[in-house]
């Protein structure tokens, strides 16, 4: 993957205020592959104390949509069309990690799967999606 497309994931990650509030960063990028990460904190949790399915499925769905952009072209953006997450076990310790990767990229549609483990590497959850790339920022 090019340093271009690489940047522009970087910048596009670090525009996105949900993530900035949710404390989330961005660990590694490459083609077709995004892993993110997000700490515990109590204004993440649900009712009892695990992290939110929310803040999950969230971290999921960015990493999958970032292993997309990675393998569209540079004046592309992408949207989330469709997905499924399965929740295997509560999501609790220090922070979770998400690592998105393309299973099949097509010239419109790609599809994703991303995988949610805690800071003792169990998995959490599991997502599958699909993302559309859009040439035309204008919906």
């Amino acid at each position: 993957m090019d340093d271009k497309n690489k940047d522009r994931i970087v910048r596009s990650f670090g525009k996105q205020g949900f993530l900035r509030f949710l404390g989330a960063q961005l660990l590694s990028v490459e083609e077709g592959l995004v892993e993110i990460t997000c700490p515990f904190s109590e204004d993440k949790t649900q009712q009892n104390g695990y992290f939110h399915a929310g803040v999950t499925t969230t971290i999921a769905d960015v990493a999958c949509g970032y292993a997309a952009l990675t393998t569209m072209p540079l004046d592309a953006a992408v949207l989330t069309v469709e997905f499924k997450v399965n929740f295997l076990r509560p999501a609790s310790g220090s922070a979770i990690r998400a690592i998105g990767k393309v299973l099949k990229a097509g010239k419109k549609l790609t599809v994703c799967s991303a995988f949610v483990y805690d800071d003792t590497g169990k998995e959490v959850a599991s997502m599958q999606a699909t993302m559309i790339c859009l040439t035309s920022t204008r919906i």
